[in-house]
């Protein structure tokens, strides 16, 4: 018997190897997987370019985020319930857990890493899309070609933005990042070419757009010191009542700041000093709403409200941020089209915020920390003001002192251990 039943089973394994190929024939195609070469078409550019905004919105939020965690606007404490993540602990002082910790170790945080590869990918998408569409015929070109060359140049103009703003090789060191297994490329050669490829953006822009590029132009020049060209572009930057350009979120593909940093997730909370902010003038609360975080123990912690959905969007760029931009430059006596005080108050109008008689750059910088919170700014600001903080949780009965000397989020250990020139 049991002879007969091995002999069917061989009979049947052999049935099996010979119809093969007309068993996985019966298989149906991948419905959400498409090889490279099936996408060099034009009919492909709508779908390139979803894919390219995609993942600029998983980046820019957990990037955005993590940088305001390593400066002085978000912090972490395990006294804050539901608040585990140890990355997120790191990244908020990123080597305060001695003065004998050397920050070594600090590019395997995970958090940061995840970033990190996010970020390369939208700069992949964003350049393989330009690679795309600049090999097809122009005499056939559609609206969809001049979209794809907008989106690719500008998003791949701002993925090297924010490398050049965000991240560097080692503590102490200057911000920059490798591409493609490239050697290092500091901050300022980085400004220099997303600058190339916001100014190539510019050829595909509307009226609308162009003032949004000279406005990020703007913005890379003033965070390199060079207030010449930043007022220049600034001056014809976004203008009130500009749309800002923006991420965008669904419950689906949820805002960082929402979902880490608020009432998704209470693990990063707010420093003390916006609540100190609210209670100076409590019209503050428009634009820094807060609220109570659930405690384990100490302090009462508050998480922002900014986001309180999971689908808000974030600001990449604004009419009131270039406002701020033409207020400082103008601080540091530039010539500007608009004073400092007027530039200022125009931005604080816009919430119901009474005029300020006299804005220096003291004033500015506190209005940058108050309307750009929560869009990643604050980081080259500390940067920019040469005013790094020395601790975290500051001012509550948890405070503790940083010891590390890292200002920027590190380059992971994964490009360090695979790239060849690092």
């Amino acid at each position: 018997m049991k002879n007969i039943f091995n002999t069917g089973l061989i009979i049947t394994l052999f049935s099996l190897i010979s119809c093969e190929e007309s068993w996985f024939q019966d298989v149906d195609p991948l419905k959400d997987v498409a090889e490279d070469r099936e996408l060099k078409d034009r009919e492909a550019l709508p779908f390139l370019i979803k894919g390219v905004k995609v993942r600029l919105g998983t980046t820019h939020d957990n990037v955005s985020m993590l940088s305001d965690l390593l400066s002085d606007q978000l912090e972490f404490t395990q006294n804050v319930q539901n608040a585990t993540f140890p990355s997120y602990n790191q990244v908020d002082g990123m080597g305060r857990a001695d003065e004998y910790d050397d920050g070594s170790l600090y590019d395997d945080n995970n958090s940061s890493g995840y970033g990190y590869d996010q970020l390369g990918q939208l700069r992949k998408y964003a350049d393989l899309l330009i690679e795309t569409v600049s090999g097809l015929d122009a005499a056939d070109a559609t609206d969809d070609d001049q979209e794809a060359f907008y989106t690719g140049y500008l998003l791949g103009g701002f993925a090297r933005h924010m490398y050049a703003t965000y991240y560097g090789l080692e503590a102490g060191g200057d911000g920059g990042s490798p591409i493609d297994d490239s050697p290092m490329i500091y901050s300022a050669a980085m400004y220099d070419d997303a600058r190339s490829k916001f100014l190539a953006a510019i050829d595909y822009a509307t009226d609308a757009e162009k003032r949004i590029l000279n406005s990020l132009i703007a913005r890379t020049y003033l965070y390199q010191s060079d207030y010449s060209n930043a007022a220049t572009y600034a001056g014809n930057g976004m203008t009130s009542g500009d749309a800002p350009l923006v991420s965008e979120y669904s419950t689906m593909s949820t805002n960082e700041y929402y979902q880490h940093a608020g009432v998704g997730r209470t693990q990063n909370v707010v420093a003390q000093r916006f609540l100190d902010y609210v209670e100076a003038d409590a019209g503050e609360a428009v634009r820094l709403p807060v609220q109570a975080a659930p405690m384990q123990t100490g302090t009462q912690r508050y998480i922002q409200t900014k986001y309180d959905e999971a689908s808000d969007p974030i600001n990449i760029i604004s009419w009131q941020e270039n406002h701020l931009m033409l207020a400082e430059l103008a601080s540091r006596g530039q010539s500007v089209s608009v004073s400092a005080a007027d530039a200022v108050n125009s931005v604080r109008a816009e919430h119901g915020l009474t005029a300020l008689e006299t804005v220096d750059l003291g004033v500015v910088y506190t209005e940058r920390d108050k309307e750009l919170f929560g869009t990643g700014s604050r980081l080259p600001d500390q940067l920019r003001w040469d005013n790094w903080h020395s601790t975290t949780n500051t001012g509550t009965d948890h405070e503790e002192t940083i010891f590390g000397g890292w200002k920027y989020l590190p380059v992971s250990r994964s490009e360090k251990n695979n790239n060849p020139n690092l």
